[in-house]
């Protein structure tokens, strides 16, 4: 079902893996975690969940807990197909995860 969503694609010259964002349009520790990967120039695909209909956003959510067995918080971002997760924005997280 994750993959029938409808992403959207942001280019950056970098792409050291896959990042996918699962993020809110309200919440301002996704608004930081978009602004960090954009200012880093990397590659990455985002929806924002709370524009999801309210069944699609709960199956979404499901989904996410299920596959990746991690509580959902927002930004969640999987890397390289859930090689990593992450789970809100912490700057120092990210750049690790990234190798910034």
């Amino acid at each position: 079902m994750l993959d029938e969503l409808e992403f959207t694609n942001e280019e950056g010259e970098k792409n050291p893996c896959e990042i996918t964002v699962y993020a809110l349009s309200t919440c301002g520790f996704c608004k930081r975690g978009l602004a960090f990967l954009r200012d880093n120039n990397l590659k990455f695909k985002f929806i924002y969940v709370d524009q999801l209909s309210q069944d699609l956003r709960m199956r979404t959510k499901k989904e996410l807990s299920d596959k990746y067995k991690e509580r959902i918080g927002f930004p969640f971002v999987v890397v390289d197909n859930g090689d990593k997760i992450l789970v809100g924005f912490k700057e120092v997280k990210w750049k690790e995860a990234f190798e910034l």
